[in-house]
């Protein structure tokens, strides 16, 4: 009913959330991202609203989720460059440049369900996400390629005073605060963090903010957690506790089970592994997976 690029303008808007970052990695001047836009709402019948300065849609309808469905299937068939998003970690660790055939997003989405539903409607089509928050391995509609496996550290800032102690137990940790994202953000993560007392201060965060996040642990008591990635592109301001936390993290590729053997998913997590090779070189506790 639309063609590509009226409703790659829409979509634009709804995962990027303004004109201006859809129109840069969609390659369309602001103009033609909002009239496009509005064009495809009237079509469907939807309507667009901002929430806290970005744009989501009020409700979808089963048309225009048809339509996506259409304009997906172009784009694994080679009739436009397939959509990625990332963590903030991965963003410029893996996919700096653009994997070949690939536009990408912000890197910033915080938690789990915003990037499962940008999946799950068709508007992305892969997403590197962090376990163990991934989509269940019975999950109908989604599966989760792996890249990596590693710790999760505890880390604070370089005059915390918990740094002068040889050694720790979590019991020690109970009078400072401890970051904490929004409920259900990463599910599996708030559960066993919490278990052993920590996640104790919530950081109203859809986005990530470097500022709300590891800039409350450099610049104040507050207990952070870092894996090796996201180490590698924290600035230095921040320093490992020594204490095992109860989980492990690891990057995988999440697509919707249909295209999973697809070749330009396969092309696209080479790629990965191989710009995570140098990065495991440096930092022997990631283990790249086979």
């Amino acid at each position: 009913m639309v063609d590509l690029e009226t409703l790659a303008a829409l979509d634009g808007l709804l995962w990027l959330r303004t004109g201006e970052a859809a129109a840069q990695t969609l390659s369309l001047n602001q103009s033609t991202i909002c009239r496009r836009a509005q064009q495809c709402q009237r079509v469907f019948g939807v309507e667009t609203k901002k929430v806290d300065g970005e744009w989501d849609l009020l409700a979808d309808h089963a048309l225009l989720f048809a339509e996506r469905s259409v304009h997906q299937q172009a784009r694994w068939l080679g009739h436009g460059p397939l959509r990625l998003e990332a963590t903030y970690w991965s963003r410029p660790l893996l996919c700096d440049p653009a994997p070949n055939g690939w536009v990408l997003g912000l890197g910033n989405i915080v938690g789990m369900p915003r990037n499962l539903s940008l999946l799950r409607l068709g508007i992305v089509d892969a997403w590197i996400g962090a376990g163990p928050d991934l989509p269940e391995p019975e999950d109908p509609e989604l599966t989760a390629l792996p890249l990596s496996e590693m710790p999760v550290h505890c880390v604070v800032g370089p005059n915390h005073p918990l740094l002068e102690r040889p050694s720790l137990r979590f019991e020690d940790l109970s009078p400072f605060p401890s970051l904490a994202l929004p409920s259900g953000a990463y599910p599996k993560v708030e559960a066993a963090l919490k278990q052993v007392g920590l996640w104790s201060s919530p950081v109203r965060m859809d986005r990530y903010d470097r500022r709300r996040w590891e800039g409350l642990s450099e610049e104040q008591l507050t207990i952070g957690y870092a894996t090796a990635m996201s180490l590698e592109i924290s600035g230095g301001g921040l320093h490992r506790l020594p204490l095992d936390l109860p989980i492990r993290s690891g990057d995988a590729l999440i697509v919707k089970r249909a295209f999973a053997s697809s070749p330009s998913i396969a092309a696209l997590r080479q790629t990965l592994l191989e710009r995570l090779a140098p990065i495991a070189a440096r930092h022997p506790e990631i283990v790249i997976a086979t």
